[in-house]
């Protein structure tokens, strides 16, 4: 058994008191998460944090696309797409198990973008900064467009482009990376908040941390700390005349994919204001994102409101005529923000703000890295652990060729072979190994399914306390298992139960466990206002 959880947490904690760290990593989204596989990779003595789960924050609030972002190409972005496409391509090798291929439909309207010679050049631009992993692009004629894509919008049709992409689970992919940094010898800890930077003749040494699991204090101290904290960047940073970020909210919705009618992944640009939208596959569902707007309010509260579910379901209904999907349709919605560099005032359009990371190395020695996609991680930490081994004088040390991650492929027999039905076995075969799965059989209900009609049964909820460090009934609903995006209600009605199935194993007492399904509660009612908001 590969035991990830409360107690190994402890454990961490304990080692972070004791030793002093080569790096220390404040952030635990993708970029935070790589950073410290790629550190310890190189032999580097590294410690992980965050103030919340892993994936919480942007990570873990994305299109759930790996992905080259075709778009940048219309902006001359071609150094960034060539990144990003060998990027997906590297991971589509090395983590099969998590990032799977894509196909995309990209429909061209006559009277609006893309004309179909620029989009039919764009294509082939994309297909030759790849390395031939996907299958290559192939243009369709109406007709055939509509073939593939039935119920889509056939006015003014003009030809639609198909290619490849590929999907993943944007949290189970994080929590993938943080279990390989730990197997190559990170310590991590989720819920540990940086109170304030440890400065020792005007030098960053380390951080205090409020733990915001038991409400104690505790220090941690490293030679190099980096701060990898997306759009909160600017809490540990020193004062700045403009802030380092410009924070863009996304929101995404799934609607049921029987009603929106979507066969493949599309690409879409919509009809008011000639923004990308895209419609995806995910199982019964489909997920349609994302806006792309300013936002100036509260980073530690973002919620999706009225007036981007709106846009949304307009940009659905406008690509698929016969949806009439509206608000009673959502099954769920979700929000985040994207970390993008500002310049200065920066007055451009939330769309053309560059989508390229940068690192920063203040005087007291943070080094702070931003912007950037969820699809070139690696190469971005990469570039933070250069800079660490600059700062820490050592000779660059080059980390081992990379290996495969996440669960292994394995053939949906063996999971039948478990006594599931054959969506369970799919379900479990996207996120496990067999053996794995078999460890918890035995436990009372554990081949039930949690929510009826969905796949999801309580060994997982199991296998999340005991091999993927979820600490909160949210940490299990939300990121380990899904069921707060996949069910009308958020799953709402069986909070109370799976809470009491964490209590026994993590020694929850009944306050503890009420306040948990509170918690949850809250962050339902949040995600749902939207419902009773027509205002937004």
């Amino acid at each position: 058994m590969e035991e990830f959880s409360a107690r190994t947490r402890t454990a961490s904690l304990a080692r972070m008191r004791r030793d002093l760290f080569d790096v220390l990593v404040i952030g635990g989204g993708i970029v935070g998460a790589g950073i410290a596989r790629d550190a310890t990779r190189r032999g580097f003595l590294t410690a992980l944090i965050d103030r919340g789960d892993f994936a919480s924050g942007t990570s873990g609030k994305t299109s759930r696309l790996i992905h080259g972002g075709l778009r940048y190409l219309q902006n001359y972005k071609v150094g960034l797409v060539r990144l990003a496409v060998r990027e997906r391509d590297r991971l589509l090798e090395t983590a099969p198990g998590l990032v799977h291929p894509l196909p995309f439909v990209i429909p061209a309207y006559k009277g609006r973008g893309p004309r179909p010679l620029l989009l039919r050049f764009g294509l082939f631009l994309y297909d030759v900064l790849s390395k031939k992993t996907l299958p290559r692009r192939v243009w369709l004629r109406p007709d055939a467009a509509s073939e593939r894509e039935p119920r889509l919008s056939r006015a003014d049709l003009a030809g639609a482009g198909m290619y490849y992409d590929a999907w993943a689970d944007d949290a189970r992919f994080v929590l993938a990376i943080v279990q390989q940094a730990v197997r190559e010898g990170a310590e991590v800890a989720n819920y540990q908040e940086v109170t304030e930077l440890i400065r020792e003749d005007d030098r960053v040494v380390g951080a205090r941390l409020h733990d915001r699991m038991n409400d104690s204090a505790l220090e941690v101290r490293a030679r190099v700390v980096v701060n990898a904290t997306g759009v909160w960047l600017d809490r540990l940073r020193g004062p700045r005349p403009f802030p380092t970020i410009r924070a863009t909210k996304g929101t995404h919705l799934f609607l049921p994919r029987a009603k929106v009618g979507n066969r493949h992944a599309l690409a879409l640009t919509t009809k008011r204001d000639g923004r990308l939208v895209f419609v995806l596959p995910w199982n019964d569902l489909t997920l349609v994102g994302t806006t792309d707007t300013d936002f100036r309010g509260d980073l530690d509260r973002v919620t999706p409101d009225a007036g981007d579910v709106a846009y949304l379901l307009e940009a659905t209904n406008d690509a698929f005529p016969d949806a009439h999907v509206g608000p009673d349709d959502v099954v769920s919605a979700y929000a985040g923000l994207r970390p993008l560099l500002r310049r200065g005032k920066d007055d451009r359009s939330e769309s053309d703000i560059s989508r390229e990371h940068e690192l920063f190395l203040d005087a007291d020695g943070l080094i702070s890295v931003a912007g950037g996609k969820f699809t070139t991680h690696r190469a971005m930490a990469e570039a933070v652990v250069d800079m660490v081994e600059i700062r820490l004088g050592e000779r660059p040390r080059h980390p081992p060729s990379e290996s495969a991650f996440g669960p292994p492929v394995r053939p949906l027999e063996e999971f039948l072979a478990l006594g599931v039905d054959e969506p369970t076995a799919l379900d479990l075969q996207g996120r496990y190994a067999p053996d794995q799965v078999a460890r918890y059989l035995d436990a009372p209900s554990a081949r039930e399914p949690i929510v009826e009609g969905r796949p999801h049964v309580w060994a997982e909820v199991d296998i999340a306390v005991h091999e993927e460090m979820a600490l909160t009934l949210t940490d299990v609903l939300v990121r380990r298992l899904g069921l707060f995006y996949e069910t009308q209600n958020q799953a709402i009605e069986v909070a109370p139960d799976v809470a009491s199935r964490m209590a026994k194993a993590l020694g929850w007492n009944a306050e503890r466990t009420a306040r948990e399904v509170e918690a949850y509660r809250a962050l339902v009612a949040e995600h749902r206002a939207f419902r009773v908001d027509p205002g937004g």
